[in-house]
């Protein structure tokens, strides 16, 4: 028996290749997939569900026999979803409710303070080792000091502890308040910390070594084209007396073995970075590893749907807003975020990173109308008409949006050659509709 079957079923949905464990129980049959239109639903009015909103959720709750961590609150009406639209993380037409079965009462052993990449000090409050919902859970976040100042969590403050959606250790409520003890200065640098609402903030930017190693691990992270640069190397690193990108990615096997890194390791590390320059990525998602507030990698695909990756630090506020998704509010705090990153933008940008240029669309280019606007495609294998890059292009000139995996909301899966078994079967198993390359060119050329 697994102490949280839902941990174990999230295993299974993802990317990369399966562990031993997960791909034996789903070979013998342990796991299984269901598409959403085999599982209990309910339509209706929104006056009939805020009417009758908890006998609904319970009836679908219950009528069901395994564990779920929520029910999916999604509206239908054609127009409406259309309008509001969708980030590239979520649908803005779909929210989960989720409800926290367990709790517990714990103490507080003391709360830390962290410094993220922006500045912002984040307290995380250690606590009893508490078992909930299945898992251990040592340690829960008190979100933001404003919060430890007024809810008074602190060195033996009783707490009522859940996991929010039965996963991320939450601190329901405070039972016990203690006068909570806030920090003066970042628990980085030492520099004084400022309130701004209800963060404590770290402005030395320029010299705070968390916020430098946060920003080099996001680099990476979000290029996701290297190994072997996660938190613990990059601080191997830093200690070094490195702390710039720039600085690393001319970085040579002497140097990696002085920081403490074997002959085989910094070999390999050298020949990553190498990898990180030769192997295609998109431009967006260049732009996006820069962390520039605002700038995931869905608004930094938007903004270089328009103008070219070169020209981002010459646009104006004006520029910006014309763009469609984008206010003057995300203008106005894109612009100093860009100019903060411009001098490191081009001293990696010049190094001849291996860009794929996003194609520049104008309004009047996409066909909103066309058979696939609005569906999540992926596309998978050996195209034969063209690259799989081109068909993604061709595809979101289509108003369609592009995965990257097959998930429950995939609408298509478009296969070319050479596609695996068990892709074919997951998007079988979940009820994806699935076209052949030429079905999907006949389909979009009709």
């Amino acid at each position: 028996m697994l102490d949280n079957s839902r941990n174990f079923q999230a295993s299974l949905i993802k990317e990369k290749e399966l562990d031993a464990p997960a791909a034996n129980a789903m070979a013998e049959g342990a796991a299984l997939f269901y598409p959403f239109n085999q599982l209990p639903h309910w339509q209706g009015s929104s006056e009939e569900l805020l009417t009758g909103f908890e006998t609904i959720v319970e009836h679908l709750w219950n009528e069901v026999d395994y564990d779920v961590d929520g029910v999916v609150l999604e509206i239908v009406d054609k127009k409406l979803k259309e309008h509001m639209g969708a980030t590239r993380h979520h649908h803005r037409w779909q929210i989960a409710y989720k409800q926290n079965t367990q709790t517990a009462e714990v103490r507080v052993l003391r709360v830390v303070a962290q410094t993220s990449r922006s500045g912002r000090v984040n307290p995380v409050a250690e606590i009893e080792p508490t078992r909930l919902s299945g898992a251990l859970i040592r340690r829960a976040t008190a979100h933001h000091y404003g919060m430890v100042k007024e809810k008074g969590i602190g060195t033996g403050a009783l707490i009522l502890l859940a996991r929010s959606g039965e996963v991320i250790p939450k601190i329901e409520e405070v039972i016990e308040p203690v006068t909570p003890e806030l920090p003066e200065s970042c628990p980085s640098c030492g520099a004084d910390l400022f309130w701004e609402s209800d963060y404590l903030i770290c402005v030395n930017v320029l010299d705070c070594a968390a916020q430098k190693m946060h920003t080099i691990e996001h680099f990476f992270k979000v290029l996701g084209n290297v190994d072997g640069f996660g938190p613990s190397s990059i601080a191997k690193i830093y200690e070094g007396g490195v702390g710039s990108l720039s600085r690393i990615f001319a970085l040579t096997e002497e140097e990696f073995v002085a920081f403490g890194f074997g002959p085989k390791q910094a070999e390999n590390m050298v020949a990553q970075l190498q990898r990180c320059r030769d192997e295609a990525i998109e431009d967006w998602r260049f732009l996006a590893a820069f962390g520039v507030h605002r700038m995931g990698m869905g608004n930094c695909e938007k903004l270089l749907g328009a103008y070219l990756l070169k020209d981002v630090f010459l646009l104006s506020r004006e520029n910006i807003i014309e763009i469609k998704g984008f206010s003057e509010k995300i203008a106005d705090e894109i612009l100093p975020g860009l100019a903060s990153i411009k001098e490191m933008f081009f001293a990696l940008y010049n190094l001849g990173f291996n860009l794929v240029v996003t194609d520049i669309v104008s309004d009047s280019e996409l066909l909103q109308t066309s058979s696939v606007s609005g569906q999540i495609i992926v596309f998978t294998g050996t195209m034969r008409q063209g690259s799989r890059d081109e068909m993604k292009a061709q595809a979101k000139r289509f108003g369609a949006k592009v995965g990257t995996s097959i998930t429950g909301k995939t609408d298509m899966l478009v296969c070319g050659e050479k596609v695996g078994a068990s892709k074919l079967k997951k998007a079988g198993d979940l009820g994806v509709k699935i076209l052949s390359e030429a079905e999907y060119l006949q389909l979009i050329e009709g």
